[in-house]
């Protein structure tokens, strides 16, 4: 469980007392953050979701939480946000900037349970979103592109432990040629069509009310950059089981398009930011347990070895095997 940074009962109240609501009744931590530290909160005869963005400015903070409210102006389905006494969206909880979110109802997906009409319905909303976004004024650099990318595949060096880099286990040290040779194929990305993107669209940032979407959740890291990155992530998150399934992609594929035409740009660079992307994800899990899997530690662990085998079939299909999977 992360939670980086306990609250005593009196700031809980001084939290909630930042948003206008008197001091919670009761107060949960949330078990699965990884990133940031999480509170369920019931107050004012409502339940609340507070979170402390942990290692971010107000500035990073400003931006999600004005793209969280533009979006739900437009009838987009995330979770609506409490204002902070000053008018701002988010408040100082712990010397920490934090937002505070209506509860939002629903349940995640397990990867078991996830078919071709699930993709459909995911691939309808990132399509809306990507619609949304012409009539969105602010932009944020992607913090996790290519520069940073190769700049983490650099940090590793020889996975030896020398010289400050990490001490990586002996099948990430075998995986180092393989992330070298992506991140070098980073720097020739094709040019595409951009706009804000999610960025992050995984199983456990949509909540489903039965079989229909109710919420995509946790826009930290929306930013403006290509919509064929967007649309890859979901495509490796949602229809990947042992391999990628063909069906599956399909559907997502044909949701998106039912919202949004898919321009010829964005189909032609989809494979290409599909690889950065895989490449990304999984250098980030690697960067947080170089070592594997940590004993008996209470945390959300991931597999960076899932997505480097993303990565590995993404290079076998090749850009024409990749259009065919997506049914293009």
């Amino acid at each position: 469980m992360a939670l980086f940074t306990p609250l005593e009962p009196a700031e809980l109240a001084a939290a909630a007392a930042a948003f206008g609501l008197p001091p919670p009744d009761r107060a949960e931590p949330e078990p699965r953050g990884r990133v940031n530290t999480s509170y369920h909160l019931w107050s004012g005869g409502e339940r609340w979701f507070l979170r402390i963005a942990e290692g971010k400015g107000e500035a990073e903070v400003a931006f999600e939480a004005e793209i969280q409210r533009f979006l739900f102006a437009a009838h987009f389905p995330v979770p609506a946000l409490r204002p902070a006494l000053d008018g701002r969206l988010f408040a100082a909880v712990a010397g920490k900037p934090a937002m505070l979110f209506h509860y939002a109802p629903g349940e995640e997906k397990a990867a078991g349970d996830v078919t071709p009409a699930h993709c459909l319905r995911v691939g309808e909303q990132l399509g809306r979103l990507h619609d949304l976004s012409a009539a969105i004024t602010l932009e944020r650099p992607n913090p996790y592109g290519a520069a940073t990318v190769q700049a983490w595949v650099a940090a590793l060096g020889d996975g030896d432990g020398v010289g400050g880099a990490p001490a990586l286990e002996p099948e990430a040290r075998a995986a180092l040629p393989l992330f070298r040779e992506e991140a070098a194929a980073a720097s020739r990305l094709p040019g595409a069509p951009r706009g804000l993107v999610h960025a992050d669209l995984f199983r456990d940032n949509v909540l489903w009310l039965g079989d229909r979407i109710g919420y995509l959740l946790d826009w930290e890291m929306a930013c403006t950059d290509a919509f064929a990155l967007d649309l890859a992530t979901a495509v490796d998150a949602w229809c990947y089981g042992q391999a990628h399934d063909h069906l599956r992609a399909v559907a997502l594929l044909q949701g998106y398009r039912s919202r949004r035409k898919l321009e010829p740009e964005t189909a032609d660079a989809l494979h290409a930011h599909a690889r950065l992307s895989a490449l990304r994800f999984a250098l980030g899990r690697l960067r947080t347990f170089p070592a594997g899997r940590p004993a008996g530690a209470e945390v959300v662990w991931k597999d960076w070895r899932r997505y480097r085998d993303r990565l590995v079939a993404l290079r076998a299909l090749g850009p024409d095997g990749y259009r065919a999977l997506l049914g293009l």
